[in-house]
């Protein structure tokens, strides 16, 4: 009894301090922080990289850009070179993080004066001309923006309170771990390790029957469709037409290769939106398997994924397809692409089998995922850019808190521009989709007996 006190003591003592250390990083009064601007053009290379100091900053000694045209503009037949500026994205502590993001519009509103060259407006981008080195004078708008940038420090704070909730997550689950040992829990096979064991070997004695079962609802699906599997191609397609021609004029203007922007993101969220949507009615929808024989709910859910994933890679032909068609250039980055979906993957089972639980117990909550669903969509930039669209402080909480924003943005950058983002939020989001994993096993473990009992 002394001991199960003191873990139960232990475990408040540990909430008590995530509480306390995710106050006080949000109060903290850290010093400003250095910035580093990129100047981007319509392929998403950087044309040029300026470094500032907090101190810099703070003295305005933002409003000058230099660009040496000679070395990354191309050059005319008139023997003069030309750079296209599409976009200038500014980076904080991390080199991967955009904190701030201009689109061509933004920056060259905020553009003052150009020595040593000329400049103009075009449908894609801001074209810089001249013979050699030139300094870009920006606004005193723009000198006050990079201040603010400077000064806030949401974006490290977030990460940071989120490694360190995570931190006490793990811990409160390794004392759980020791509490369980002292209780009748153990006999059931309810302790972290022999929760975990027999996971997988579960897994590895059902994946025969997760595939074999995956493979079947995709041939029912199709037995009676004229088209067959040309739907899993056309329902996406269409999906990414409607929103090109409504949001393309509004919200695609200032995007390369629109199309394939949002097609590459649509595929990614109807994964992990038919997983979330599938696993609230798992239970009640595969009632007859639930009530007569005994299958792991996750190995219910799993099959589902499988049925979804071969959807998902019969689709991304036809993204290979637009990459070839609008000549994307692919680079070594691209690799990123895997872990994106890897992680999205693994954020969908976490999800799913927290939500398989609760859909047993509570009615309501199939709606409620639907409304929630609907409103993820459009809040995870799936036809705009996030950074540039949506006002602050939204567009950094949404990037941070929101993990099919997140993971669309790292995809996207991979694959449509070459280059790395966000690796500490995707470093957060891997804890948190493991976490989530791991709770939702746990819980569906602890009470599968009793969902016979409501279904």
């Amino acid at each position: 009894m002394k001991k199960q006190s003191f873990y139960k003591a232990l475990k408040i003592f540990v909430i008590l301090l995530c509480a306390a250390g995710v106050a006080l990083l949000a109060v903290y009064p850290f010093k400003n922080r250095d910035l580093t601007l990129r100047l981007v053009d319509k392929k998403g290379s950087v044309l040029k990289e300026n470094f500032w100091t907090a101190e810099q900053i703070a003295q305005g000694q933002t409003n000058k850009i230099l660009l040496p045209l000679d070395e990354v503009g191309k050059k005319l037949e008139s023997g003069e070179f030309q750079a296209l500026v599409s976009a200038a994205k500014v980076y904080g502590m991390s080199k991967t993080t955009v904190a701030k993001e201009f689109d061509y519009n933004a920056f060259n509103r905020m553009i003052a004066e150009v020595q040593g060259a000329s400049y103009n407006w075009t449908p894609s981008g801001v074209e810089i001309t001249g013979r050699g080195d030139c300094s870009i004078f920006m606004t005193e708008e723009f000198t006050n923006r990079m201040r603010n940038v400077s000064r806030s420090l949401l974006q490290e704070r977030l990460m940071a309170a989120g490694y360190f909730a995570c931190l006490m997550v793990i811990l409160f689950i390794i004392i759980n771990v020791f509490e369980e040992k002292l209780s009748d829990t153990v006999k059931d096979n309810h302790s972290f390790l022999n929760e975990l064991k027999k996971f997988f070997f579960q897994m590895k004695r059902y994946k025969n029957y997760m595939v074999y079962s995956a493979k079947a609802d995709l041939n029912a699906e199709v037995a009676n469709s004229y088209l067959n599997r040309l739907w899993w191609l056309l329902e996406p397609m269409f999906n990414m037409l409607v929103y090109v021609i409504i949001f393309g004029r509004v919200m695609g203007s200032n995007i390369q290769n629109y199309a394939t922007y949002v097609f590459s993101a649509l595929l990614m969220w109807n994964y992990f939106s038919k997983t979330v949507n599938y696993s609230v009615k798992l239970v009640r929808n595969n009632r007859d398997i639930v009530t007569k024989v005994y299958v792991p709910k996750f190995v219910l859910l799993l099959s589902n994924m499988f049925l979804n994933f071969f959807k998902l890679v019969f689709s991304l032909s036809i993204l290979v397809f637009m990459l070839i068609v609008f000549k994307v250039q692919i680079g070594p980055c691209i690799l990123l692409v895997i872990p994106a979906y890897c992680l999205m993957i693994l954020l969908s089972f976490g999800a799913g089998m927290i939500l398989l639980h609760f859909g047993v117990f509570i009615d309501d909550l199939a709606y409620a995922v639907g409304i929630l669903l609907n409103m993820l969509m459009f809040l995870s930039g799936i036809f705009y850019n996030v950074m540039t669209t949506l006002p602050e402080p939204l567009n950094v909480l949404m990037m941070t808190f929101n993990p099919v924003a997140l993971f669309v943005e790292v995809m996207r950058s991979a694959l449509l521009s070459n280059t790395i983002a966000n690796l500490p939020l995707l470093g957060l989001w891997t804890l948190v989709s493991l976490l989530l994993c791991y709770i939702g096993v746990h819980i569906v473990y602890r009470n599968e007996n009793s969902y016979v009992k409501i279904v």
